[in-house]
């Protein structure tokens, strides 16, 4: 009997084939899309404009005159917004904004000083501060952004200072060619162990595989429990009476399964990062939210599987939950600087919710209005909606009997037996219904038990 057809069917071979080449062309396609070239796709990253209250206010107007021209400087890519120094810190703690271009206030009385007839000379600092809890990127692209903006401005201020006043000394003239200088800074630094913002990230992108590899993990060991499918441990091959439960059922014990394992998992992921430094002042509300990322998530995940099977459900899972979330994340690369669509993606994909929930407890106060208030309910809906998509999708699978699970004989619909009329044990079938019986050496390696 020839027992190598399907290993050598075109089908087969087109189809994975297809399939593989499908996958290495979605996958760089999404990480370069989003990430090859940050600086081109900026679009109003949130930047504050802070003008301290000057110590001379009956003098010159320079620190307005200088924040106006920041303003006006700043190109579409950069969104300037007005804040007092009270505000700011608030925007900063509340991860509100990348960062800030502060002008102090002894700006006006320093600038007053390099003008002929000066006392107690002294250039003023403008300074750039950025949120270092959204990550170096972020950073470098304020600081590369402003930059170029300040110099300007202050080559231009310069200019004006020495036409007001006609000739000057070669030192003042020096003086006047750069009359502030540009310094930057984190506005807060970042704790030991952040790995310059990126820890954040690592601990969303270990708890959302968690939840996606738990979910593919606990599909086949409860399918193999039921008798769908078989198990396998290296040679060893375990075949299992077939239990008739509907897809609901299975689909509310998978979840249920990887509800109860989460906590567990959580702990697990949250003792790691602690050992290698990663910790938070809230460690118990952070065990709560990465438990309820697993469970959420995996639910979520197994809701794709239960719709689309383990083949097409795997595919869209990796490239959903996990390639296209993590660059539509914010995590590495700010959203303000990828194109559109990822920007639009970070509001469905799991991923954004999970990194700004991450960044509240790592670099943050963990209180509501810094990120952790959008990422419980973020979180909450994906939950909900992968359930309710799980529970829909499979009760309308058992209302069709076509799409039942059950192993057929005939090739039609019928529930699993112990045994057939014609003397055969039914064990088990494949996807297509087809039943696996003992005189079957292609198929069965061992019946009810462990084999070599």
């Amino acid at each position: 009997m020839k027992t190598n057809g399907p290993l050598t069917s075109r089908r087969t071979w087109l189809t994975s084939i297809l399939l593989i080449a499908g996958v290495a062309s979605a996958l760089p396609a999404i990480y370069f899309a989003a990430t090859a070239n940050p600086q081109g796709s900026l679009a109003d990253l949130p930047v504050a404009l802070v003008i301290e209250e000057q110590t001379d206010a009956g003098g010159p107007a320079f620190a307005e005159q200088v924040g106006a021209a920041v303003a006006e400087g700043a190109s579409g890519s950069i969104a300037i917004t007005r804040l007092s120094p009270a505000e700011l810190v608030d925007a900063m703690r509340e991860d509100r904004i990348a960062g800030a271009v502060v002008v102090p206030a002894d700006f006006d009385v320093s600038i007053a000083s390099l003008l002929p007839g000066g006392t107690d000379v002294a250039a003023p600092t403008v300074r750039l501060v950025t949120n270092a809890g959204d990550g170096g990127v972020s950073s470098g692209l304020l600081i590369g952004n402003l930059t170029p903006v300040l110099h300007a401005v202050s080559a231009d201020l310069g200019d004006q200072l020495e036409g007001a006043v006609g000739s000057l000394p070669e030192a003042n003239r020096a003086l006047l060619a750069e009359p502030f200088r540009v310094a930057s800074a984190p506005f807060e630094p970042l704790p030991e162990h952040s790995g310059l913002g990126t820890s954040a990230f690592y601990l969303a992108l270990a708890l959302v595989l968690v939840a996606f590899i738990g979910a593919s993990l606990v599909g086949p060991l409860v399918d193999g429990a039921l008798g769908f499918l078989p198990s396998e441990i290296g040679p060893l091959v375990a075949r299992r009476p077939y239990t008739p439960v509907t897809r609901r059922r299975t689909f509310v014990a998978k979840a249920a399964i990887l509800a109860a394992s989460a906590p567990v998992a959580a702990l697990a992921v949250q003792l790691i990062a602690a050992a290698n430094g990663v910790t938070t002042g809230t460690p118990v509300l952070l065990w709560l939210f990465s438990t309820t990322v697993i469970a959420g998530v995996g639910a979520a995940v197994l809701a794709v599987f239960a719709a689309l099977g383990a083949g097409i459900g795997s595919l869209v899972n990796t490239l959903f939950f996990v390639a296209l979330a993590m660059v539509s994340s914010g995590g590495i690369v700010p959203l303000e600087a990828t194109p559109p669509f990822f920007r639009w993606a970070s509001a469905i994909a799991p991923f954004h919710h999970v990194v700004e929930g991450t960044r509240s407890f790592l670099y943050f106060d963990s209180g509501w209005e810094s990120g952790l208030g959008d990422a419980w309910i973020g979180i909450a809906g994906v939950a909900v909606i992968g359930l309710a998509l799980g529970l829909l999708v499979t009760t309308g699978y058992d209302r069709v009997p076509r799409f039942s699970r059950h192993p057929r004989e005939d090739g039609g619909p019928g529930e699993s037996r112990g045994g057939s009329s014609h003397g055969r044990e039914l064990v088990g079938c494949g996807h297509e219904g087809r039943p696996v019986e003992p005189s079957d050496t292609t198929a069965v390696v061992g019946v009810h038990h462990l084999s070599r």
